[in-house]
């Protein structure tokens, strides 16, 4: 036998063996330098207290982080049922699957097999976080070394994946942000779709090539349903590519056959498929990526302020960091060098299309893919900054199909990754190693420090100690009262908002066995389910067969109407009702001003029951803890038993532009109130008598009209928000 010294490889009969060992190996080197750098960037950013699975505070500080919690925490301690990730907590009597929580069903299915030995308290969150880090880091490095063998480069480069501002945004977040959706953060399945891609000749064999798809599929249903769109859009540009090059439909059937036959049997046996629950929801177009989303740093820059996007806007997402942005101006430089050198040695076209038909089978799938994943981010409204740029209106039938992706900003993370890993290629071919090592490790150190104030932000929230949030349920019946009831039913089913829903849940979870009859999830239920269970409620209600152990949590239309026919307490600006008296509480007090109910306050503020009573015209997304601020024209209903007179008392704080708010009721002027003063105005009105609730000619309009507000959109300003409405209380006078 002779040897090959330069790569120490036998030649002959064993030559084939010897090198998928050290490609094995060689892979193995890579992946383990990224994963190292991924393990201690996890630990700078968020230290070991995330790590302690007995310590759970930190993931009940709201949203979508204390849902994930929360999915875990009743899905655990549930029987086992097929399909195996159904409970019955959430929705009872229904059931539903733990991945309608988004509670990494990988780890939520294995920790409840090791159930029986954890310590009660437990949370796999801490771990899921630092597997993302690791893994993120080294597919990203793996997929440097596929055009540069540089272990430095490879470890440094992966440090732009791990630490991608998508990622820093979804893993755990801040708490002032309203996109902590952990598992959102595996971009490590979009990095392994790419990779085995740019591997593709490691995977000429079809029995490998299909497990390494079927293999993602699972695990984007058992960790993140919603990459399995990104991660399928990659495997359809993948085998066009290989359509392109090899004409082999076989392998395209075969391939695909087991990426969606995994999908759906993993996706059947954890219990995805429901007829409780709708398939998507309303919204595509507005939770879309921005013209401006690579550029925009939003919060994640210790260098720049964020451009301006609509509020919504955070699902698209795409900073992608100083230091990559100048790589990837040095790439686009270093690409018109090279063109404008073709150009003067007059060979441009010619090289051109020799490259394009040398990669022919590369370029076009890869292109469309990029295409279709921008228009899916950009949506049918493209925004750039906050007008729309491009509109375009479409059927009402596409609107249903895309329901199901409606946070279509999410898929600009394909084409950022995409961009990033064309910057390293181009650095890496077209200087030297010296050079491009420089560069790149320059680059990263500017993404580094660039980031470093969002870090510092990150790291002062999971360093430290950090309480739950239970702001909306301070008090002791959540705690006390609560241990003798096992079921909560919302009457109607969307009474209240989630973050109430959260920490109402949260405050359950300490009572064993305790089930409710809605939950925050990341799909609603359908509107055919939420009438039924109403109805059952209902009938429940009319012939008086409370349920003792149970807890009704009311609207004020449903407390009006059965005001009379059960106990009904305030608690915690919650209205419940209960089948047998308790002490100590509130009593439910009614919404129509008159003889019987001489006064009648509206809290305005983010749980307030006032706001059941706003109509239309306010700030939604602009509610404080304390109240919202009104619009152009902004609109109350008011309520009258028998009082023919009332006072109403607006207690306000006022906003920065000079202007007035003109107060009126039922289209009749009786005051106003200067936009940047700050008090309490009170105005006398006549009411007329409400004979139906549900018919609007009964119902008393309260318009608030700021005019500052619209002086503010004429000019194309923002802040122009009237007064701050903190609560409204309407007394009778006769």
């Amino acid at each position: 036998m002779k040897t090959n010294r330069k790569t120490n490889l036998t030649v002959g009969k064993w030559k084939t063996k010897k090198i998928n060992v050290n490609i094995s190996r060689e892979v193995k080197i890579y992946f383990g330098i990224g994963a190292l750098v991924g393990l201690v960037l996890f630990l700078a950013v968020y230290g070991f207290r995330v790590l302690d699975f007995t310590y759970d505070n930190w993931l009940l500080t709201g949203k979508d982080l204390q849902q994930h919690y929360l999915g875990w925490k009743y899905f655990r301690r549930s029987p086992w049922t097929f399909p195996i990730g159904m409970h019955d907590s959430f929705t009872a009597p229904n059931s539903i699957s733990v991945l309608y929580t988004d509670s990494i069903p990988l780890f939520a299915l294995f920790f409840k097999l090791l159930s029986p030995i954890l310590p009660q308290t437990f949370q796999y969150f801490g771990l899921f976080g630092l597997m993302c880090y690791v893994l993120n880091g080294g597919m990203a490095s793996l997929i440097i070394s596929k055009f540069n063998k540089c272990k430095i480069v490879c470890g440094a480069g992966s440090v732009f994946f791990i630490l991608s501002p998508p990622v820093l945004q979804r893993l755990y977040g801040v708490l002032t942000e309203n996109s902590r959706h952990t598992s959102l953060a595996a971009h490590f399945l979009i990095l392994g779709a790419l990779a085995v891609w740019l591997f593709k000749d490691k995977f000429q064999d079809y029995k490998k090539d299909a497990i390494a798809w079927a293999v993602l599929a699972v695990l984007c249903v058992l960790i993140q349903m919603y990459i399995i769109f990104m991660v399928g859009g990659i495997l359809c540009g993948y085998l066009l590519d290989r359509l392109i090059s090899d004409k082999d439909w076989k392998r395209l059937i075969y391939v695909f056959s087991a990426f969606a036959g995994s999908f759906l049997f993993f996706f059947f046996i954890v219990g995805g498929f429901t007829s409780l629950l709708s398939s998507g929801g309303s919204g595509f177009g507005f939770f879309s990526a921005n013209l401006n989303t690579f550029i925009n740093a939003w919060h994640y820059s210790t260098f720049f302020d964020g451009l301006a996007m609509t509020d919504l806007q955070y699902e698209g997402f795409a900073y992608l960091g100083l230091g990559m942005i100048i790589l990837c101006i040095i790439a686009f430089a270093l690409l018109l060098k090279k063109a404008a050198g073709l150009i003067r040695r007059k060979c441009f076209w010619e090289t051109f299309v020799k490259k394009v038909k040398k990669n022919f089978s590369v370029i076009v799938p890869l292109g469309i893919v990029v295409f279709v994943f921008s228009i899916l981010a950009f949506s049918n409204l493209v925004y750039l900054g906050d007008n729309i740029f491009i509109e375009v209106h479409w059927p009402k039938a596409i609107d249903d199909l895309l329901a199901v992706i409606r946070s279509s900003g999410r898929f600009i993370w394909c084409v950022m990754y995409i961009l990033m890993i064309l910057a390293l290629y181009v650095v890496s071919k077209y200087f030297n190693s010296k050079v491009q090592k420089a560069v790149i490790i320059l680059c990263v150190l500017i993404q580094i420090v660039d980031l470093a104030a969002p870090i510092h932000r990150i790291q002062k929230q999971y360093y430290g100690a950090v309480a739950e949030d239970d702001s909306l349920v301070p008090g002791d019946f959540w705690t006390e009262e609560i241990k003798n009831y096992d079921r909560i039913v919302y009457f109607p089913s969307e009474a209240y908002n989630p973050t109430e829903m959260l920490q109402i849940g949260s405050k359950a979870s300490a009572v064993k066995n305790m089930k409710m009859s809605n939950f925050y999830l990341s799909r609603y239920m359908t509107k055919k389910a939420t009438k039924e269970k109403d109805k059952e409620t209902e009938k429940i209600f009319r012939e008086g067969q409370l349920d003792g152990r149970t807890i009704y949590i009311l609207d004020y239309d449903k407390a009006h109407k059965y005001k009379d026919m059960c106990n009904i307490y305030i608690v915690d600006n919650k209205i419940i009702a209960l089948k047998n008296p308790i002490y100590g509480y509130e009593k439910y007090t009614d919404f129509l001003v008159g003889t019987h109910t001489p006064v009648v306050e509206l809290d305005m503020s983010f749980a307030g029951l006032g706001t059941s009573f706003l109509h239309r015209g306010w700030h939604s997304t602009e509610y404080g803890d304390e109240g919202t601020w009104t619009s152009y024209l902004s609109v109350i209903r008011v309520y009258s038993d028998d009082a023919q007179k009332a006072k109403i008392s607006i207690h306000y704080e006022g906003g920065k532009k000079k202007g007035t708010t003109e107060v009126r009721m039922n289209g009749k002027r009786i005051g106003k109130i200067q936009n940047n003063t700050s008090g309490t105005a009170t105005f006398e009105t006549a009411l007329k008598p409400c004979k139906n609730i549900k018919k609007s000619k009964y119902i008393n309009w309260l318009f608030l009209e700021s005019d500052d507000v619209k002086k503010a959109k004429k000019a194309g300003e923002k802040d122009g928000k009237g007064i701050f409405v903190k609560k409204v209380t309407v007394t009778y006078v006769e």
